[in-house]
């Protein structure tokens, strides 16, 4: 499941993984939010945080990601992503490799750290 999170600068997409991530959550809540954004920003940044109870996503959900990254590959200006899992990193990190904007790991405990990154205007 991803929820979209409040309290972020209007620039920045925020979601929160947990569970199964499933196409239907990207074509209903991902999607709209990354698009909505696009409406005012020529380039976005994505805030991407998985829970403790994060399961992994279905096969489906992986198309839908690299259909999500081929179609939106230079709207993201940064993208930061927040977990406590290994697995998580590495996947995440693996990807940082793909995606021609800057892609920060943080650990849960140094999410404020995450915030002040996000915030800044610097590539």
């Amino acid at each position: 499941m991803l929820e979209i999170l409040d309290g972020f600068n209007h620039d920045t997409v925020a979601i929160k993984a947990s569970g199964v991530v499933t196409g239907d959550d990207y074509d209903k809540r991902l999607l709209p939010a990354i698009e909505g954004r696009l409406k005012d920003h020529a380039s976005i940044k994505l805030w991407y945080e998985f829970d403790e109870g994060f399961k992994g996503i279905t096969v489906e959900t992986l198309w839908d990601d690299a259909m999500l990254g081929f179609f939106h590959l230079t709207d993201f200006s940064r993208v930061v992503i927040i977990t406590d899992s290994d697995w998580v990193t590495g996947m995440a990190k693996a990807m940082a490799y793909m995606i021609p904007c800057p892609v920060k790991v943080f650990d849960k405990s140094s999410s404020h750290l995450a915030e002040q990154w996000i915030a800044d205007n610097e590539s």
